[in-house]
């Protein structure tokens, strides 16, 4: 379980996933956002980032089923830098902004990337997430 009270998981210093899959629950009354951290999509009520290096190319797939609040959030970025870095948003997925719990987005190696995982308005709850690389998505030229 991840709470507020552990060293990282803000902005400045994300909790790192070194594994996949890498599944946590989230205290929503132990994780308040702050007023500087990015909100693309809907407001941030409640927020905890983690910080991803994948080993390989793939798909990153971040699910919030089982998640107790009604507007549970899922915001990618890829992170340029360090002091400062800058952010890049990759998505974002919620039931009040498009009606999704999972957000999955291609990457690449080199990357590294951000997870917000948070509410747009609750306050209290439980937040599940689950994060795992996948195989990059195929597409197909018919010809």
């Amino acid at each position: 379980m991840t709470t507020a009270h552990e060293a990282s998981g803000r902005l400045a210093r994300p909790i790192p996933v070194t594994t996949f899959p890498f599944v946590t629950t989230i205290e929503v009354e132990e994780a308040s956002a702050s007023l500087d951290e990015p909100s693309p999509c809907v407001p941030t009520a409640a927020a905890c980032f983690f910080e991803l290096r994948p080993e390989r190319s793939g798909r990153v797939v971040v699910d919030l089923s089982g998640s107790t609040p009604v507007d549970p959030v899922v915001r990618l970025f890829r992170r340029i830098g360090s002091h400062p870095a800058t952010l890049v948003f990759l998505g974002c997925a919620s039931p009040v902004w498009n009606a999704q719990l999972s957000l999955a987005v291609d990457v690449e190696a080199s990357d590294t990337l951000l997870v917000q995982v948070g509410t747009s308005e609750s306050l209290e709850g439980r937040l599940v997430a689950r994060i795992e690389l996948r195989s990059p998505e195929r597409t197909w030229a018919r010809g």
